[in-house]
């Protein structure tokens, strides 16, 4: 059969097959989409090719372009963006192909939506690893070029900068004069901290914490502006406690995302693992595993059984979106360091869904969005339109 299979690929790649060779190449990869889709992927797999079927190594290269499209079309497979027009309601929608393996994505027809539409010509670059530490003598040291090793001593302890870009804290034992310390990321930037309690936070782009060094007093206190995920090591002499616009979130030892913008309506806290209480000054709520609450100054409204990863996905490098086209374009624009502006303002009953790395162009991901075929957007320098 191997053979037999490799004469069939051989003739589809030269569009030379029957349809029962076809169903066969189908069958094979157990591939349920339509068969121009199949060969979109064999094409593009293909693509980085010496000729492929002369050399004396044809078999076992071929075996290895076949393992590659089964890993391709297992993906494939996955919806990974769509457009929904009401909540309870779901229409049909143009399905984006997202490749991981080897670094591949793919759009049908892609080629003739940058042609005849109207060509996004600008290339942004995504965000990158950049922050600025601020002591609490005024001190500004810009993380993203200051070289590994001890960036500084002082009465609070010593600070590490890890070859992997996180800062580490070694706190003195006791401190009669602790200080203030303050690390912010720019627009398009983010950054890990590890406080002087081993707490591990990740900064996305557009925020700040500011905490003690070292944590001498009953309560580990952290503020935070924007968004960032906590890991916070438990204590239970000396709680945890973020405070927020907003909001107050105290912990023993867990593991949750705040998003707490300026620009954004609620503050918005979403619990991955271990128990924390949310405060505003009115209410008090014990969240679950989970749990999300969204704050306002009156009121703390609270979701159960969300989709944490999608909180959380920034953190690991990719978003993953289930909202409308103003709460994306609003993350969007933190990381490309971005200005939006509206022609119409978009729909809120109007939702998006789909996941895409972070560390593709401004340009490859208003792509995937465009595929939806329910928004259009135009670059001019730093600035998108949204049409």
């Amino acid at each position: 059969m191997e053979s037999s299979l490799h004469e069939i690929f051989r003739r589809y790649v030269n569009d030379d097959c029957t349809e029962d060779e076809i169903r066969i190449l189908l069958d094979f990869y157990k591939h349920s989409g339509e068969e121009k889709l199949l060969k979109e992927l064999i094409v593009k797999e293909l693509e980085g090719e010496e000729p492929l079927f002369e050399p004396q190594d044809t078999n076992a290269r071929l075996e290895n372009v076949y393992r590659n499209l089964e890993q391709l079309i297992a993906k494939e497979e996955q919806p990974k963006f769509k457009f929904y027009k009401l909540p309870y309601l779901k229409f049909a929608a143009s399905i984006l192909v997202l490749i991981a393996v080897g670094g591949y994505w793919m759009m049908s027809n892609r080629q003739q939506t940058k042609s005849d539409q109207h060509p996004l010509t600008a290339s942004v670059l995504p965000g990158s690893n950049q922050a600025m530490l601020t002591l609490g003598n005024g001190q500004a040291i810009p993380l993203q070029s200051t070289k590994d090793g001890e960036l500084v001593s002082t009465s609070g302890g010593r600070i590490r900068k890890k070859a992997d870009g996180q800062i580490i804290y070694e706190p003195a034992s006791h401190s009669n004069h602790p200080e203030i310390n303050t690390v912010r990321t720019p627009t398009g930037g983010q950054w890990q901290v590890i406080l002087p309690d081993g707490t591990h936070v990740w900064l996305n782009a557009s925020s700040s914490i500011s905490y003690e060094v070292p944590f001498n007093g009953k309560e580990r206190k952290v503020q935070l502006s924007g968004e960032a995920y906590f890991e916070v090591s438990k204590n239970s002499a000396q709680p945890f406690k973020v405070i927020s616009s907003n909001e107050e979130v105290n912990v023993l030892g867990t593991a949750f995302n705040i998003m707490a913008y300026p620009d954004e309506p609620t503050v918005q806290t979403t619990l991955v693992q271990g128990l924390i209480m949310v405060a505003n000054g009115k209410q008090k709520v014990r969240l679950s595993p989970g749990d999300q609450t969204n704050s306002t100054a009156d009121k703390i409204e609270v979701r159960h059984g969300i989709d944490t990863e999608e909180a959380v996905s920034w953190k690991d490098g990719y978003f993953k979106f289930n909202s409308n086209l103003e709460e994306i374009m609003n993350r969007i624009a933190r990381w490309y360091d971005i200005k939006i502006i509206y022609k119409h303002r978009p729909g809120l009953n109007e939702t998006f869904e789909g996941e895409i790395s972070r560390n593709r162009s401004l340009e490859d991901v208003l792509h995937i969005i465009e595929a939806s075929g329910r928004v259009h957007f135009s670059i001019n320098g730093r600035t998108v339109t949204v049409e």
